[in-house]
């Protein structure tokens, strides 16, 4: 069986609570040879966690090993994912693609130039439950309405109850301005200048919700269009940035329509997400866990009535771990040559329709 090598940049907290560890338990199949962080402190202490030989402060650097792929965990990716598949590396990226459609489009033309895989980590397309309910979705017909679902709270304080995170040194306030400065450029090249207002809610799309775009599109395919979008925000507290809520109607066509809703920062700390489909002779949900409660499943609910008795039943498929199975299924592409679900093109499909509500909201 073929161990690939890979290359890890960025040693944050989603390589921490997610990659990493699993890489490490699928080391019969991948092997980690090489990680880049920008803190020298945090990169040593991460190596020697996992024992990774090769560490690196220039990703530039690191791209240039013998390796056969490389995962960008970090916020910003396109010269990282370029520099990599220009090498002929197989490349796995966190969601959101880009943030832009050039960037987006810049990273794609770039795999397949080069031909190798480039994979977007959303792991929730790999969740068994996802996954049974997307064939449970597929034998409806008639009139349905589809319910996208998802309130973010604050449950990060579980994270550091629950994990030992290798924290980074503080950085400078001039570091922190330069990245937010590269980074709303880069997101108002994809809303326009005029739409200045919407950028919290354009950010919000892309890092927490497209996850919901995905799995929204991966169970029913591509919307027709965006009918409406409205954005509103909430007051500040001096322990709380300000609430953000996304309300939207999306069109599926003549029997199928959808209602987005979406919230964050709110002072409660429970995470609730789910995907529901509302037909004429059954309810169907799938209620997502926190991501970072390993091994929690997702639950199917199957809501009906039978010859008069209404009947309720819930379905786990299976524990498994989503971003485990994501990792799997990534060495599956690169192995077996298979052209991956959340391949560029897919994700850019995602950062499209992200696009579209904002531009609705602003009209």
């Amino acid at each position: 069986m073929a161990r690939l090598r890979v290359g890890v940049v960025g040693c944050g907290l989603i390589a921490q609570l997610a990659h990493l560890p699993h890489l490490q338990e699928l080391s019969q199949l991948i092997e980690i040879s090489a990680i880049c962080a920008t803190s020298p402190s945090r990169l040593e202490q991460v190596g020697q966690r996992y024992n990774v030989p090769k560490r690196y402060l220039d990703y530039r650097k690191l791209v240039e090993q013998d390796l056969d792929a490389v995962f960008v965990l970090t916020r910003d990716h396109a010269d990282i994912a370029i520099a990599a598949a220009e090498r002929g590396k197989h490349v796995f990226i966190e969601k959101p693609i880009a943030f832009n459609l050039e960037e987006a489009d810049a990273m794609i033309s770039c795999a397949r130039k080069h031909g190798v895989k480039l994979v977007v980590g959303y792991m929730r397309r790999y969740d068994p439950g996802f996954q049974r309910a997307q064939k449970i979705f597929g034998e409806t017909k008639g009139d349905r309405l589809i319910r996208v679902h998802s309130s973010v709270g604050l449950p990060f304080r579980m994270v550091h109850e629950m994990y030992d995170l290798i924290p980074a040194p503080v950085k400078a306030e001039e570091q922190i301005t330069s990245s937010r400065v590269r980074e709303e450029k880069a997101l108002l090249q994809a809303i326009g200048q005029e739409r200045s207002g919407l950028l919290r809610a354009y950010s919000l799309l892309l890092q927490v919700w497209s996850h919901n775009i995905n799995l929204l599109r991966g169970a029913f395919g591509d919307p027709r269009q965006i009918s409406y979008t409205e954005v509103r925000l909430g007051m500040q507290t001096a322990s709380l940035p300000a609430p953000l809520q996304i309300l939207a109607a999306i069109d599926y066509g003549p029997e199928l329509s959808c209602i987005w809703e979406s919230r964050a920062f709110m002072a409660n700390e429970v995470w609730d997400e789910e995907l529901a489909l509302f037909c004429s002779d059954r309810t169907i949900r799938v209620r997502f866990p926190f991501p970072y409660l390993k091994y929690t499943p997702a639950v199917i609910s199957v809501e009906e009535t039978v010859n008069g008795a209404m009947i309720q039943q819930e379905i786990v498929t299976s524990y498994e771990e989503a971003f485990k199975r994501e990792l799997r299924y990534f060495y599956d592409c690169i192995v077996k040559d298979i052209e991956p679900i959340t391949n560029g093109e897919d994700a850019r499909k995602d950062l499209e329709l992200a696009i579209n509500m904002i531009k609705k909201a602003a009209q």
